[in-house]
């Protein structure tokens, strides 16, 4: 059984409202109104999260705020696509 609060692995839309965000770029405004995955949520404001999302099987990555998603509720939990090994953007020690 799913748990509804769970948002990693959710299918989330990004909302074409009419009003922009201020913290909307280029990058942001190529999503509006396409389907992605919920790949993290990013600690930080409890009622308006950050929530990373991938776009194009997970090969396009961009943050919105909670607020701008349509979660859906009724889709499949899907465990986000992995792209290379955790860190390794991090030096060699040793």
């Amino acid at each position: 059984m799913e748990k509804r609060n769970v948002l990693v692995g959710r299918s989330v839309t990004v909302r074409a409202n009419g009003s922009e965000r201020e913290y909307f770029t280029d990058a942001h405004r190529r999503w509006v109104g396409h389907t992605g995955r919920i790949h993290a949520v990013v600690a930080g404001d409890r009622d308006n999260p950050l929530i990373k999302v991938g776009f194009e099987d997970g090969t396009r990555i961009v943050f919105y705020r909670l607020a701008d998603l349509d979660v859906d509720e009724d889709a499949a939990l899907s465990e986000p696509k992995k792209h290379g090994q955790r860190g390794s953007h991090l030096p060699k020690l040793g």
